[in-house]
């Protein structure tokens, strides 16, 4: 599964980076951290963002609309996972910013007018970057044609394959027997005929009964258009409308015999007096026997009282097929803030609009951190072991309202009494309207009157400020399920909650999990944060670049040693942590290949993959 595999390749990072020792068939070689020649620059991602902007057809009108867009990292079909939803605005666009493992090589993209696969680049080099889908496919804005009046038009080769987003929920289909189970056709002159709607295909005279019928094959009915000679003509039916409803027109075709064989799904609006009043479609080639699918969707223009779908088509031979076709109507939004009840998260809550997930909606991501910074750690990355999954939720304009973040520490491989908390770049303290779900029993934090730190530029949350008071402490000495001889304590989970005075970009704040990081056993003022992130307002800063430490904030590098080596590890993934005095190369045999060749190879190192682990020196427990 795609999302396994995302998952499994960001924990892998994490676990390379810590010094898991599990028994493998073929053991390799396993240097030392501390040998390793880390490229400057590399900071153990295991993750990477990528901005995925979306165009949507020019013929909607998105001006109070607020269709929705969802990011997988696969098909769900597939077992894909939701990853990030957002809204189309006002021109037409969607943009969204996604952290996903380095080892995911695709994302699938779900919209209204379509859905596409789209690879991603995978390499520490390619970490950042746009994708591009535009799904403003060159609409025909002229009437159906005959063959021999048919203008050269400019043709959309992109073939988008899955399911569209609105047929994925419980939406009412406009048109009756669109997978043609039933074999009842009416027949017309042509496509401009008189029509009534009553759910019934009336096949154009161009075509007739003997070349657009009910098809068997395999046991699947569906419409089958044949030739002899070359021909045009079209299967239509007629459905109310109204001005301003967003109609959409979806089918799978598939077409052979002839590379010359052309199809449109026409959207053609019609008046009281039965006149066409626009013309909206989108034209495929032959698709070489192959099932595509499609989609044309628009906005009626003033003056409509029903829209007619049509199927068109210009035949030199063999055959065009179509089936399972679904036209969905009328947005209904009961909150109105534009974003369909259907594909609204909060469909009676005008603030709330979509849940954003990560790592994704299903799986929780770990933080693992060495405690003895600016010293030397031993590189066992189970000093504190913290995962968490958030929950970030959006209004219908993109902004973030609050967010969820379920956590627990599952392991303290220390003994000092560590903190933890994030901050949210971007974000001021005042921006914060409240907080819970933290937990609190030392007195070396002050919080201000909503529950962030006080003294800080950007907003910080301190979640805890002991570990041992999240876990039950064991009889047996100072370390929690890091020891294979003590008894397993079972993490406790907890819920943070935060609330925005107003909805912020959700571009300002930054990816979560945001600025995670550890303070050192109740000195506030040293703080471990991830390689490359800055600390905070209250870190004492005169301890950057000490003992082991090659801080630079100068050259922007934080949290490293001299020869790049880390104190923490964030995984999208929940961790496999390794035994007590471990190092995470010795267990986790692909970290060091991993970590040397600045990410590029091994990217899921931390999968248990046949020869990827020494099993002795993983945590486990009954």
């Amino acid at each position: 599964m795609k999302n396994i595999r995302l998952t499994l390749l960001v924990f892998s990072s994490l676990l390379l980076a810590i010094s898991c020792n599990k028994n493998n068939d073929n053991p390799e070689p396993v240097t030392a951290m501390e040998q390793l020649i880390i490229p400057d620059g590399f900071t153990f991602e295991s993750t990477m963002e990528k901005d995925v902007t979306i165009i949507m057809p020019a013929s909607v009108d998105f001006t109070t609309l607020r269709s929705r867009v969802n990011v997988f990292t696969d098909l769900p079909l597939n077992g894909g996972v939701l990853l990030s939803s957002a809204a189309v605005v006002e021109n037409g666009m969607s943009a969204i910013r996604v952290k996903v493992p380095t080892a995911l090589k695709q994302l699938y993209v779900e919209t209204l007018a379509g859905t596409a696969l789209v690879s991603i680049g995978s390499s520490q080099n390619q970490k950042e970057g746009e994708i591009v889908i535009d799904f403003n496919e060159p609409m025909i804005f002229t009437e159906p044609t005959s063959i021999d009046g048919q203008k050269s038009i400019g043709l959309y080769d992109t073939e988008i394959e899955g399911l569209n987003l609105k047929q994925a929920g419980s939406v009412v289909n406009l048109i009756q027997n669109g997978d043609f189970s039933a074999n009842v056709f009416g027949t017309m002159n042509d496509w401009t005929s008189p029509m009534t709607s009553n759910g019934k295909w009336y096949i154009t005279s161009t075509l007739g009964v003997n070349y657009a019928k009910q098809y068997l094959q395999a046991g699947e009915k569906m419409l089958r258009i044949t030739s002899s000679p070359a021909r045009y003509g079209g299967v239509a039916q007629l459905v109310p409308a109204q001005p301003g409803d967003l109609i959409t027109l979806t089918s799978d075709i598939r077409s052979n015999g002839n590379g010359s064989n052309l199809s449109w799904l026409y959207l053609i609006p019609r008046n009281a007096t039965g006149q066409s009043i626009a013309y909206i479609s989108i034209q495929t080639n032959n698709t070489n026997n192959n099932w595509i699918r499609k989609t044309v969707a628009a906005s009626m223009p003033p003056g409509t009282v029903a829209v007619q779908v049509l199927l068109w088509n210009h035949i030199y031979g063999g055959a065009i097929d179509y089936d399972n076709i679904i036209v969905t109507g009328p947005v209904d939004d009961s909150d109105n803030d534009g974003v369909d009840n259907d594909l609204d998260d909060y469909p009676d809550d005008a603030a709330r609009a979509f849940n954003v997930y990560y790592p994704n909606a299903s799986d929780f991501g770990s933080l693992a951190f060495e405690d003895l910074w600016p010293g030397k750690g031993d590189y066992d990355f189970n000093d504190l072991v913290f995962d968490y999954k958030l929950k970030q939720v959006l209004n219908a304009n993109n902004r973030l309202v609050e967010f969820y973040m379920d956590y627990s520490v599952r392991a303290i491989g220390a003994s000092f009494e560590n903190g933890f908390g994030i901050e949210i770049p971007g974000t001021s303290s005042n921006s914060i309207s409240s907080v819970t779900g933290t937990h609190l029993t030392e007195s070396y934090v002050t919080l201000n009157a909503n529950g962030t730190e006080a003294g800080q530029d950007n907003a910080v949350i301190i979640l805890f400020d002991n570990a041992f008071s999240m876990m039950a402490n064991p009889t047996t000495g100072f370390v929690i399920n890091t020891s294979l001889d003590a008894p397993w304590v079972e993490p406790r989970l907890n819920q943070l909650y935060v609330s925005f005075a107003q909805p912020v970009l959700f571009q300002n704040t930054g990816m979560a999990p945001y600025n995670p990081f550890l303070i050192v056993n109740k000195e506030r003022g040293r703080e471990v944060h991830l390689p490359g992130k800055t600390p905070t307002s209250l870190a004492d800063e005169t301890l950057l670049g000490t003992w082991f430490d090659n801080s630079n904030p100068l050259t922007g590098k934080y949290y490293q040693s001299e020869s790049n080596l880390p104190w923490a590890i964030d995984l999208p993934v929940q961790f496999d942590y390794v035994i007590e005095k471990t190092e995470i190369v010795t267990a986790h045999l692909k970290f060091a290949s991993w970590a040397e060749s600045n990410g590029s190879l091994f990217p899921d190192w931390y999968k248990a993959l046949s020869g990827y682990r020494n099993t002795s020196l993983i945590y486990t427990h009954n």
